[in-house]
């Protein structure tokens, strides 16, 4: 049998703890000393020890522990209400990561400075964005090669080192498919110098070909919303770049998509949202 004090230690639990639970009477001393008041435990009741301890981590008040340690609840019972409050805890678990999802998401909203409405062009101010993010330059030939490649190695480094992704993701052209350099929109015929870029929660390390760092705040950012697959965004973002002629802007750094709505969320390309911006001066 241990004293009071080393079942203390062998349990994790301190003195102050036994003897409140004693006065509860959910962990009581195999016997009690009469004429010295030592107070000795039994090897076996780690057993009690175990339950209280996975009920209190289960969400029990003691009170309630109280009832069904010196209740009438036998083994199977007790593991049924456990696993009960284990089908709570992960529903509320879910319900919390859904609403932490939803959180992450309007903040980059904010960042953003909203989304303008469907095909109507605004000018507002974007924020600096936290993001992990792979450039690249290569053949126009060979775009869906290379963006599937970039998008699974930015993706996959950013679960190695444990952070969060958020939505919606990004793509930069710095060099893009238009010849428009009269807008100062770069082009090179052959080739696509681009960026995809994925919002973080927090900044950590990078690598020879993963760039964490923040996207720079853009006072002016010019905007259109596409809804609608990426097969019909031309006329889209052609109404943008006119609409840059008319009002006499210049670009002023990289073209972005923003992926609102994507293949994450619908299995129907007429559904998707994408927004366009182009820094302008």
């Amino acid at each position: 049998m241990f004293k009071i004090g080393e079942f203390s230690k062998l349990c994790g639990l301190s003195v102050d703890t036994l003897y409140h639970y004693e006065k509860l009477k959910i962990l009581v001393p195999i016997t009690v000393d009469k004429l010295t008041g030592y107070r000795y435990y039994d090897a076996s009741q780690m057993m009690t020890v175990n339950k209280i301890l996975a009920l209190k981590d289960a969400g029990f008040v003691l009170e309630e522990i109280d009832n069904i340690m010196n209740g009438d609840v036998s083994v199977p019972m007790l593991i049924e209400m456990l696993e009960s409050k284990a089908v709570f805890l992960e529903t509320t678990l879910s319900n919390e990561y859904n609403r932490l999802e939803r959180l992450h998401t309007n903040i980059f909203l904010i960042k953003n400075g909203g989304i303008s409405q469907m095909n109507e062009i605004s000018i507002k101010r974007v924020e600096p964005i936290l993001v992990a993010s792979i450039r690249k330059v290569f053949d126009k030939e060979e775009f869906n090669e290379n963006l599937e490649k970039m998008w699974t190695s930015v993706n996959e480094y950013i679960d190695k080192k444990g952070v969060k992704r958020t939505i919606p993701c990004l793509m930069l052209y710095n060099s893009g498919w238009w010849d428009l350099r009269q807008l100062n929109v770069m082009y090179d015929e052959k080739n696509l110098d681009v960026e995809v870029a994925e919002p973080i929660t927090k900044s950590f390390e990078g690598n020879k070909e993963v760039h964490v760092y923040e996207l720079p705040r853009v006072e002016k950012m010019a905007c259109i919303v596409h809804n609608g697959p990426f097969s019909t965004i031309d006329k889209t973002i052609d109404t943008l770049f006119e609409w840059l002629k008319n009002n006499n802007y210049v670009a002023d750094g990289a073209v972005r998509e923003i992926y609102h709505k994507g293949e994450w969320a619908t299995d129907n390309p007429d559904e998707y949202i994408t927004e366009l911006q182009i820094p302008i001066k």
